[in-house]
């Protein structure tokens, strides 16, 4: 028996969208993601630098 449920190949979806509220999330996350790849980025420098053999 074959249960599977057909699905529409594409499904549309209008929605009304405040632009400057969508433009200040997307700012906030990046400046975040931006911050998390820094530190990253110095956590590495300084693992790298400080390593030692055991």
């Amino acid at each position: 028996m074959n249960n599977k449920q057909e699905r529409p190949d594409k499904a549309y979806i209008w929605v009304n969208i405040d632009f400057d509220k969508v433009k200040y999330r997307i700012d906030a996350v990046t400046c975040q993601i931006e911050r998390v790849i820094q530190k990253h980025q110095l956590s590495n420098q300084t693992d790298k630098s400080g390593k030692r053999n055991n």
